[in-house]
């Protein structure tokens, strides 16, 4: 059988489970979280590289195995174990992953794209923003909540859809990580985004409150990247269907939320 290996992994992600260890957070059928002291990892093969990721080069269903939640994993001789499951950490694969410091203009080419991003959301996707049953009582209530955030955006509007909704990340993280990722693309920020990601780690998820910090510090990972390179410098939507297919919801709330950040 051919080995498993690991794809790409943070150096710092790596030397800290090399001298601590790590412990399973949570288990799904094609990724595993793995909880640090400070961060949750995410490990798949269908994950691009980033900070907080760890890719592997072949699709594992571990929901498959004998693992539980709390399991200890550890490395030894650059191969990382988890459970029965061996990965082979090869130096290249190990990353120094940096802040994408990039800003990006808006220019008239732009423009246009961004009006075929918000109609690729509004068809492609089954539940969103620009079209969704508003006879679901809860899905009227978030996207209400969700529509005075996006037109009136400020500390007391994000703090009210911070966890809003079901999930690993809730659609109201979703929304805001998009939103800061739209700022950040074009050299804006706005004063009350610091409290509002210090206040994630007290009011959603360890994943939700991650995503939000590695997006304010610009660790994006490589599918945040190539959505920027696609619509600012390719003038294409085609990169942003990898964002969009990203859970139940948490696609199109990004991609909404960057929309709105822009504006």
């Amino acid at each position: 059988m051919k080995p498993n290996k690991i794809s790409s992994i943070d150096y710092d992600v790596f030397i800290e489970i090399k001298m601590n260890g790590a412990t399973i957070q949570g288990i799904y059928r094609s990724t595993i979280h793995l909880s640090l002291v400070d961060s949750i990892i995410t490990l798949g093969n269908r994950v691009t590289q980033g900070k907080h990721h760890i890719t592997i080069d072949q699709d594992i269903d571990f929901s498959s195995y004998h693992l539980v939640v709390g399991q200890r994993i550890f490395m030894d001789n650059n191969t990382m174990f988890i459970g029965n499951l061996e990965f082979l950490i090869e130096q290249e694969a190990v990353i120094i992953f940096t802040p994408y410091q990039h800003i990006f203009r808006i220019d008239a080419q732009f423009i246009k794209v961004l009006k075929s991003l918000k109609l690729m959301i509004r068809d492609q996707h089954y539940q969103n923003l620009f079209s969704y049953s508003k006879h679901d009582p809860l899905l009227k209530y978030q996207f209400e909540k969700i529509d005075v955030f996006l037109n009136s955006p400020g500390l007391p509007s994000a703090l009210s859809i911070l966890g809003l909704g079901m999930g690993l990340t809730p659609l109201g993280d979703d929304i805001l990580t998009g939103f800061i990722l739209g700022l950040n693309s074009i050299g804006k920020t706005l004063p009350w985004i610091p409290t509002l990601v210090q206040e994630a780690d007290k009011k959603t998820s360890r994943l939700s409150a991650q995503n939000l910090k590695d997006t304010q510090e610009r660790y994006y990972p490589q599918a945040f990247i190539d959505l920027l390179i696609g619509l600012f410098i390719e003038h294409d939507v085609e990169k942003a269907k990898t964002i969009l297919n990203l859970g139940a919801t948490s696609g199109a709330g990004i991609l909404t939320g960057f929309i709105y950040g822009l504006m």
